[in-house]
């Protein structure tokens, strides 16, 4: 179970707790448009449909090949933001990588999301013992791209014409990080 305090955060499992910030934050179209592969919701999502998505995430085994969890100021213990380690292959060591600061802007732009990626960047390497970790970015989410590049990620590919987003077909970009990158990176530091 993943529980990991950096200087200014705590990553831990979600509770009950998550659920009117997970509804607001699947409500956001903000969100929506960087991550989401559905159309544009017709309707806000509701609390019930919310409360379905967090009960399978609280109720996943131990040994499931996903890991949810939720992003915390240390100070306060507020939820900001929540990310995912996915597709875990425990044989071929390697995972992908999802984050988000949610709707709330005021937490943009202030070094969480990249604490955040260290932290689980390390995770994944120490604890879990993978070897290689990678994201998958819309062209147009340039923070996110940023985010992961300045993080040691480096381009591996694209996937042309991937998503249809403002009437118009548009790329998706492949990261990726391996072990003996960042611990070199590391060694360095």
């Amino acid at each position: 179970m993943l529980h990991i305090t950096t200087e200014r955060l705590i990553l831990k499992p979600h509770t009950p707790k998550s659920l009117a910030w997970l509804n607001e934050t699947f409500n956001d179209p903000n969100e929506d448009y960087f991550s989401g592969d559905d159309p544009p919701k017709e309707r806000p999502e509701t609390l019930e449909e919310t409360q379905k998505l967090l009960e399978r995430i609280l109720n996943r085994p131990p040994d499931a090949n996903i890991i949810d969890y939720a992003i915390h100021k240390k100070a306060g213990d507020e939820l900001i933001g929540c990310g995912m380690i996915a597709l875990i292959n425990r044989y071929n060591r390697r995972c992908m990588l999802g984050i988000g600061l949610g709707w709330n802007r005021g937490n943009w732009g202030k070094g969480y999301a990249s604490e955040t990626l260290q932290a689980v960047i390390a995770y994944c390497f120490k604890e879990l013992g993978m070897n290689r970790i990678g994201a998958e970015i819309y062209e147009f989410n340039k923070p996110s791209i940023k985010l992961f590049e300045r993080n040691g990620f480096q381009l591996e590919g694209r996937i042309r014409q991937y998503i249809f987003k403002d009437g118009v077909f548009k790329d998706e970009l492949l990261y990726g990080l391996l072990r003996e990158d960042w611990e070199s990176k590391n060694e360095k530091a």
